[in-house]
């Protein structure tokens, strides 16, 4: 896993390597008390591990009324509990940077990429906008489409336009990432998001369906939600087809 993070080919001038101190979260943010007891019981360890703003790598910052994208903070997670990681994170994305997040859980990890804007009644801060995981990703067991996203993140392999483009160049690989469970190949388009989006909402109406059918009396309510499960699951396959 090491080398993975050596891959990544971040400049040495960009290197910090500085252990973030759980007290440092406790001291800063506002943190309810579910989310206390996740920093000192999941977490093993926060490290800062790259800054890259003006003055550490040759990439224009960008800022204007709705987004600061100047400085990417890039960060490691060490976890113990990988299946609290939504919650996990929304403790580390306190942090008022723009985050490239690596879980690490054992031999796995799992990248999490959360785009920002700037709060509108605190410009000083940053609120997310969404959140994007690849699932977790096991380094004894790498397919290959596992190992052609793991290097299509070398920093050589994003824009450097500035760093709002660097940015949303992560997150374009990580949602052709997500696509590939569905289609089968690692390839990146512009509505690739757009489809994912549509796949994953059909599904979570299919489950939806499937659990009222389970639950229904009535007989003729019962067919005609087994023709709308149809349809769903035509449409599913129809939004699969698309991504290949």
């Amino acid at each position: 896993m090491e080398d993975f993070f050596e891959s990544l080919c971040f400049p040495a001038s960009t290197y910090v390597g500085r252990k973030l101190d759980k007290k440092e979260f406790l001291d800063n943010f506002s943190l309810n008390i579910n989310e206390r007891k996740l920093l000192s019981q999941a977490i093993d360890r926060i490290t800062l591990e790259n800054i890259l703003n003006k003055d550490t790598i040759n990439i224009t910052p960008y800022l204007d009324v709705e987004k600061d994208y100047s400085e990417i903070a890039i960060i490691k997670v060490k976890i113990s509990n990988k299946e609290k990681l939504k919650s996990i994170n929304n403790i580390i994305q306190q942090i008022p940077y723009s985050l490239i997040v690596f879980y690490a859980f054992q031999n796995e990890i799992s990248l999490c990429l959360s785009p920002k804007r700037i709060n509108k009644a605190d410009s000083s801060k940053l609120v997310v906008e969404e959140v994007h995981f690849s699932k977790w990703i096991d380094f004894s067991n790498l397919t290959n489409i596992d190992k052609t996203f793991l290097q299509s993140l070398c920093i050589s392999n994003h824009p450097f336009t500035n760093l709002l483009a660097f940015y949303e160049s992560f997150i374009d690989k990580l949602i052709s990432y997500n696509a590939s469970i569905y289609s089968g190949t690692f390839s990146i388009s512009k509505d690739t998001k757009m489809i994912l989006e549509n796949i994953q909402k059909t599904e979570a109406q299919i489950i939806d369906i499937k659990n009222k059918i389970k639950k229904e009396t009535n007989f003729n309510d019962k067919v005609n939600m087994n023709l709308e499960l149809k349809k769903l699951n035509d449409k599913l396959k129809s939004l699969k087809e698309d991504l290949k």
